[in-house]
């Protein structure tokens, strides 16, 4: 008993924290960082990179940004670099969450996540606050990061895209040095058929990406007070995406972003850039 009071009474004065040595010879499979918030919806950053089922190393970075960039290699040495940094730093000791002792507005949050092979896992973050010297660890695993994210991106253009509104049919295809896109409206029997630059296309991906669009799914019960929608999207690297619903469902948000776009990109005239935050 009073070996048990002596080891309580240290465990209450040094804390329990995990060792390095339960992660030294372990090998990272999956990584996320990222940093964000406040009233800037893109600010921030996010890191992600894991080992693909064919071996190999899939980078995503910022993530449902609108510079949002892929890349797939062979070389897997970023894991023994993210690692290096995760023991340098003595991060396996984070807790898994930090707060200020005082209220903040419009802060940032920060958080990782890391899996490895041996099933063990690290998952740590907090808002406006960390522990001691977390900045300098962060700012090394960026640094780290980016070497890749200098590389040559894989793009996963999209190739093709159809939309259904009530009456209203929009089909989009991308050709060698253009896009072409082709208005039906059931009701009113209007055919309208318009060249656009390729640069729709990749304004389409970005709405795609940015609004969370990417996403498949059946309706359900029939709704007759409502709107039907659906669309298809197709892309270069052979993901498809096909999803019907009611505008109930989602028009606070969904319908009204891809109409939205769609009839910027119809407008014959005083056309910009769509996407104005580049």
């Amino acid at each position: 008993m009073v070996k048990m009071i002596v080891m309580l009474g240290l465990l209450s004065l040094f804390g329990c924290h995990a060792q390095g040595n339960d992660f030294k010879n372990d090998t990272i499979t999956f990584f996320s960082l990222s940093e964000g918030g406040g009233m800037n919806r893109f600010s921030g950053f996010s890191y992600c990179v894991e080992t693909t089922k064919d071996g190999k190393v899939h980078f995503r970075f910022n993530e449902r940004h609108p510079d949002e960039k892929e890349l797939i290699i062979d070389d897997h040495s970023v894991f023994d670099s993210l690692q290096q940094i995760i023991l340098k730093h003595k991060m396996y000791r984070y807790k898994s969450y930090y707060s200020p002792p005082f209220d903040v507005l419009d802060g940032e949050s920060w958080g990782m996540y890391v899996q490895y092979a041996s099933g063990k896992d690290l998952s740590t973050g907090g808002y406006m606050y960390g522990p001691k010297g977390y900045g300098e660890a962060i700012s090394e695993l960026c640094r780290c990061l980016n070497h890749w994210k200098e590389m040559p991106s894989v793009t996963s253009e999209v190739v093709s895209f159809y939309y259904e509104y009530g009456h209203e049919r929009y089909t989009l295809e991308r050709k060698e040095d253009h896009a072409v896109l082709i208005y039906d409206n059931e009701a009113t029997k209007e055919h309208r058929e318009l060249v656009r630059e390729l640069e729709m296309m990749e304004d389409l991906r970005v709405v795609i990406n940015v609004e969370g669009l990417k996403m498949n799914g059946k309706r359900g019960e029939t709704e007759p007070d409502y709107t039907l929608w659906m669309y298809e999207i197709n892309y270069s690297n052979g993901d498809r995406y096909l999803c019907e619903s009611y505008d109930s469902t989602f028009k606070s948000g969904y319908t009204e972003m891809i109409q939205g776009f769609i009839s910027y990109w119809m407008n014959e005239e005083n056309r910009t850039r769509y996407f104005n935050y580049y």
